[in-house]
């Protein structure tokens, strides 16, 4: 098994020790072209002060010579940049393998309180699983990669994303290499929405006859412009020929910034999107999903990369309109109109091909987030997902616990009916445990191995009801909240749509002892009359005895905590049986809240 620590380690020194190499080198190049530039200034003017054309001959010579130099230099930049990155990655893993990982994105805009589990596991946001998975460079990848936790893929998916998971997993470098590409990218989802939109606008100058005349009249006019003020008598009057441009302009002027408006913020990513389209286009997969979404990039004709920069190119032409100089190019042949031409003409041979090469991109974008996951984690297994009725795990762990102290149990429960009843005193770690199995859920049903040392689960739909609050605004009490929650969780049951694993911690919390038992084993009845299968973390201990009424379906489980003295031992370990220890009189008593002594000593007894 391969040391994640001493890989990312190696790189960092080495690609420390390059970027400084190439920061020196740099350096001596920026003196040497200015002392060259010098030279060749001093050289022409020498040569000029024998004969002119002397001179015009040096300079033709030295200028492609000194321009093949900047363009050197440019690419020593590039690759210093690039080892900089490189190493500031390896630095991010070895941060990220001592559970500090706040540098990442969390991806709180993601977060939708009314999904049937997203809040309750603690999907997005600070110190949440996606902050953890998220290497993404793309802003469609995270949107990608935050579907992929929100939602349970086929069987036949996770298989694919497995293999390519794995594939990408063994290929640490490719995937720092194209995180490195785009490690500059400012990438908002809104820059892409706008560019698709366009893609179903209407051709503004195709479909204009006005404007594909416009083309071609304009800079002839302004040729004949240019000749008149020599050869008009009054020079005045060659001014006319400019009335064509301001007619066209003032006309036309509002749809043609609104063609701007769609594509300008797009282009300011398109360059770094080109370079991750080519980094896919140049390897050679294995893995039949990783093919798949390889073969939209590479395309019948031009690569989807070569087509994007020409894109980019055209975009940034456009631009030019917001440069000092724009009115002399319009007026001498309508810059503006020419290069929406050219886009439109792009846009009819690639607009059914850009959203899949931007699909293709952001899966591969999120499945390298999913593959570091692998890389870093060789102890983490792939969960096999079957057609029994049963949800199996062996060395079973959160994932967002540090290894040092995290505490692992093992899981069995049929998923047909079945729950488990976990009781046990405060602190003593049963919502965590309920939190461990519905994340792994999560990790299995997208692809991504799990915190296990073996798991196997059918396909499952999720829900949870642990941190259920009041909403002000639509005038609920945090009682009412959750009883909407299990009347939703009641239907996803009886709809047998799919499989429901449901996650309830302290049901009906809101409302006095008495009514929350006789609820509590009313709703139990019904999820399994149901087949509803999950488990159930309580204090209640009467409803323990429902083992004995329903059989097998009900199975009790238990964590316990141990005293020594005035301090408690949490071992975190998960036993079958029900709870013997609690600690609710003694937490209240370290508190400062006056328990009479002999309260404290019963409960702690």
């Amino acid at each position: 098994m391969h040391s994640p620590r001493a890989h990312y380690i190696d790189e960092q020194e080495k690609f420390e020790a390059e970027a400084a190499r190439l920061r020196t080198h740099y350096n001596r190049l920026s003196y040497a072209r200015l002392l060259i530039f010098f030279l060749l200034v001093a050289l022409v003017i020498l040569l000029w002060s024998y004969q002119w054309y002397f001179g015009l001959a040096g300079a033709l010579i030295f200028l492609p010579l000194f321009a093949y130099g900047v363009k050197k230099h440019q690419a020593i930049y590039r690759a210093s940049a690039m080892a900089e990155h490189l190493a500031a990655i390896s630095a991010s893993e070895l941060m990220a393998l001592e559970h500090e990982f706040d540098i990442f994105d969390g991806g709180q805009e993601f977060l939708d309180l009314t999904h049937s589990y997203a809040a309750d596991l603690d999907l997005f946001g600070p110190h949440s699983l996606f902050q953890y998975l998220n290497r993404c460079v793309t802003a469609v990848g995270k949107r990608w990669l935050a579907d992929a936790l929100l939602e349970a893929a086929p069987t036949s998916v996770v298989l694919e994303r497995q293999a390519a998971i794995r594939e990408l997993g063994q290929e640490p470098e490719w995937c720092h290499i194209f995180r490195a590409r785009g490690a500059d990218l400012e990438d908002d989802p809104q820059y892409l929405k706008r560019l698709q939109l366009w893609l179903e606008e209407p051709e503004l100058v195709y479909g204009t006859p006005l404007l594909r005349a416009a083309r071609w009249f304009v800079p002839l006019f302004f040729v004949l412009t240019v000749v008149g003020l020599f050869m008009l008598p009054n020079w005045q009057m060659a001014l006319f020929g400019l009335i064509p441009v301001a007619l066209v302009m003032r006309k036309f002027g509002e749809e043609i910034s609104r063609v701007h408006t769609f594509t300008a913020q797009a282009g300011s990513v398109l360059s770094y999107y080109a370079d991750l389209l080519e980094q896919i286009e140049a390897t050679d997969w294995e893995s039949p999903l990783l093919q798949k979404l390889q073969k939209p990039i590479l395309g019948q004709g031009r690569s989807a990369s070569s087509a994007t920069r020409q894109l980019r190119y055209a975009i940034s032409q456009l631009d030019v309109r917001y440069n000092a100089f724009s009115a002399l190019l319009e007026v001498s042949g309508l810059w503006s109109v020419q290069w929406i031409a050219r886009l439109e003409r792009w846009r009819r041979e690639h607009r059914k091909s850009l959203p899949a090469w931007f699909e293709s991109l952001a899966e591969i974008d999120a499945l390298v987030s999913l593959a570091n996951l692998h890389f870093n984690r060789p102890d983490f297994a792939f969960a096999d997902v079957h057609q029994e009725h049963c949800y199996f795990a062996s060395h079973l762990g959160h994932p967002l616990l540090e290894p040092k102290s995290m505490v692992t149990n093992d899981l069995n429960i049929e998923t047909d009916g079945h729950i488990h009843l976990v009781t046990g005193s405060n602190m003593a770690g049963k919502s965590t445990w309920l939190r461990t199995v519905g994340i792994n859920v999560v990790l299995a049903l997208c692809g991504a191995p799990v915190c296990a040392s073996e798991m196997r689960l059918p396909q499952m739909q999720v829900w949870t009801s642990m941190r259920t609050q009041d909403a002000l605004h639509e005038s609920t009490s945090s009682f009412f909240a959750e009883l909407k929650r299990l009347k939703a969780i009641i239907a996803a049951v009886e709809a047998k749509e799919k499989q429901v694993f449901f996650l309830l911690d302290e049901i009906l919390k809101g409302t006095n002892s008495r009514d929350r038992h006789v609820g509590a084993r009313a709703l139990i009845r019904q999820l399994i009359q149901s087949k509803g299968a999950g488990i159930i973390a309580t204090h209640d201990l009467e409803l323990a005895e429902m083992e004995n009424e329903v059989g097998s379906r009900v199975e009790n489980y238990a964590m316990e905590i141990q005293t020594e003295g005035q301090d408690m031992v949490f071992d975190y370990k998960l036993r079958a049986g029900v709870c013997k220890s609690f600690n609710a009189t003694l937490l209240m008593a370290k508190m400062g809240i006056a328990i009479p002594a002999e309260e404290v000593k019963i409960r702690k007894e």
